[in-house]
């Protein structure tokens, strides 16, 4: 990558991730997010640069002493870290819908206009834009993070805050690091972990060509970072799901320990989430209001966008594909009736996620609605909704598999039935149980939480393979059998990054 396209992502980043950028508690000027973002292009190029840029400094560039002077400039680079989130490189788009859709469980429309094109189809490359993207995404993130654990000793403030801070930044380092290593290395096992290739953990920024740390190094430094958020973080009575909290940092925990297999691990911190009275489950409709409105008390966090966030990625343009609320529905992508005739006919979230609608190519299609756009977003982009990346049915539903992979069936049962309570009417209760018990939690994952990014990572760490089905005369052909063994479900490590770092090594089959 050469300056001049190095300084266009950055510009890039500026004007949509940062210019409108807020979490609802305080506004800050955009000269100091361009001070912040001007620092980056400094620290940042050993990570998503091919020019070093360390000897010389930006006209524009502020020293690293001159950021980070006081509270205010703490939470300002804390500020930073969270407007990565949605980037349609980050929680905007590819870590929520793109990633279901590259499976079965979504088939492109006869007339789809190839957004997404290369990931659906698994072409897959070191230069993919999706992929270089998110890995430069992820890394601004985790350098904002980095640098204030690194750097919030050497101010003064209010300790209770500052540690605050401080646990917010580890739960965003490990955050970005959990979601990089599961995408561009093998899926987490204990008898290989040591010895398979990760991705570099940037405890510091000494070393600007990283190598790769081991998918086991990687898993237990975010352990530690977690860990440590958990001595950091408040529990406060107050609740605001815009930002890392105590809770989230449990679930987040409780995800990484069920890659793990450390099941009482994960029971132990789902149980800590579900337990807290600021959370219920919601049905009817309140459990639709949490996806037209992007409220609810299901919500552990959100990624906070305003209205004024118009050129965001929506998560949900992809379903419409459509200019304004007026234009022809032209869906690129349509729901399999694979995970369609999951739903019972009662279930509320088969009438909350997906309709039956006639499209501008003239046939009539089912439609994903997950992402109907928020009604504060109706004059900006179509499908523009907060991305939601931890709820609480996530909790009940990881606990019950905790607990059935740890033969203790009657306490999943207990937990799917508090869930499905709340999801399907006149409910009668769950009676099965051993094998059939496992793969209905599973089943019951994909009903509860598709196209939010989590059946994609599923079917890896379950060591599954997908095949989709072309139906009727709604989609291409999508006849696409990707096994379990596929070496793309490592995702190449980038060519920018290749180009910068001669250290770093290419994941195999690329």
């Amino acid at each position: 990558m050469k300056r001049a396209r190095y300084k266009a992502y950055m510009h890039r980043l500026i004007n949509t991730d940062l210019l409108h950028m807020t979490n609802g508690r305080k506004h800050y000027h955009m000269k100091r997010l361009i001070l912040i973002y001007s620092l980056l292009i400094v620290l940042m190029s050993g990570l998503v640069s091919c020019e070093k840029l360390f000897d010389t400094k930006p006209l524009d560039s502020t020293p690293a002493e001159d950021i980070l002077t006081n509270e205010n400039d703490a939470q300002t680079l804390l500020y930073g870290m969270y407007a990565y989130f949605g980037s349609g490189a980050s929680y905007g788009r590819s870590l929520t819908t793109m990633l279901d859709i590259m499976t079965d469980a979504s088939l492109a429309s006869t007339g789809f206009s190839n957004q997404l094109g290369q990931m659906f189809a698994w072409k897959i490359n070191p230069g993919t834009s999706e992929v270089g993207d998110l890995w430069s995404n992820h890394y601004g993130a985790i350098y904002n993070a980095t640098y204030l654990i690194n750097n919030l000793h050497t101010i003064s403030g209010d300790s209770v805050n500052l540690d605050r801070i401080k646990g917010e930044a580890f739960v965003g380092r490990a955050l970005m690091h959990y979601n990089l290593v599961r995408l561009f290395a093998k899926s987490y096992n204990s008898s290989t972990a040591a010895n398979e290739m990760g991705i570099p953990y940037r405890l510091d920024y000494d070393d600007p060509n990283p190598s790769r740390n081991s998918v086991g190094e990687v898993y237990d430094l975010i352990v530690s970072d977690l860990d440590k958020a958990l001595e950091l973080l408040p529990n406060n009575e107050s609740y605001d799901n815009e930002v890392f909290t105590l809770d989230f940092a449990n679930g987040l925990m409780a995800r990484v320990l069920l890659d793990m297999k450390d099941y009482a691990g994960v029971i132990e911190h789902t149980s800590q989430v579900i337990n807290n009275p600021a959370f219920s489950l919601t049905k009817d409709q309140a459990f639709t209001d949490m996806w037209l409105k992007d409220t609810g008390s299901e919500i552990i966090w959100r990624v906070g966008y305003r209205i004024t966030d118009a050129n965001l990625v929506a998560p949900g343009y992809n379903f419409f594909n459509m200019n304004n609320m007026e234009s022809p529905l032209l869906p690129d992508y349509i729901p399999s009736d694979k995970w369609v005739n999951l739903f019972n006919s009662k279930d509320i979230r088969l009438s909350t996620y997906v309709a039956s609608v006639t499209t501008g190519y003239g046939w009539n299609s089912k439609l994903v609605i997950k992402y109907p756009t928020n009604p504060d977003f109706t004059s900006q982009v179509v499908g523009m909704n907060m991305p939601k990346p931890m709820r609480l049915a996530e909790m009940y539903l990881m606990r019950a598999e905790a607990y059935a992979f740890s033969n203790d069936d009657e306490s999943a049962i207990a937990d799917l039935d508090a869930l499905l309570e709340n999801r399907i009417e006149n409910h009668q209760g769950v009676s099965i149980e051993g094998d059939a018990l496992k793969s209905f939690i599973i089943q019951e994952r994909q009903r509860e939480l598709m196209f939010e990014g989590f059946y994609w990572f599923d079917l890896k760490r379950m060591g599954k393979g997908f095949a989709r089905i072309p139906q009727d005369n709604t989609s291409t052909a999508n006849d696409l059998d990707i096994k379990a063994d596929d070496y793309r479900w490592q995702w190449p490590i980038p060519t920018s990054e290749l180009n910068g770092n001669p250290v770093i090594k290419q994941n195999e089959g690329y």
